[in-house]
């Protein structure tokens, strides 16, 4: 009985390319809301800190952070001033 080798390889990769990329899918994260007021000496970066997860980019969530609150200036952040701030969490 002889193998065909290519058949035989094309058989085992097709499950092999569908379990690769089952495994290396990414579930998206859930986002928790959180809402802060903004205190004398506060910054959009240590408001985001306070509440950033394991799973945050500092750098990603302070700029979603400011796209969402419409912030073009985050010197320009004024006390009592309502932030809303949406942080990950793993599925």
């Amino acid at each position: 009985m002889k193998i065909n080798w290519r058949k035989l390889m094309t058989t085992l990769a097709i499950p092999a390319a569908i379990a690769a990329g089952v495994y290396a899918y990414e579930p998206p994260a859930e986002l928790i809301e959180y809402r802060t007021e903004a205190e004398q000496g506060d910054t959009i970066w240590s408001l985001c800190a306070r509440v950033a997860s394991d799973y945050d980019n500092m750098q990603e969530l302070v700029y979603r952070t400011m796209q969402e609150n419409h912030i073009s200036n985050p010197g320009e952040l004024q006390p009592g001033q309502l932030i809303v701030i949406h942080v990950r969490r793993m599925v």
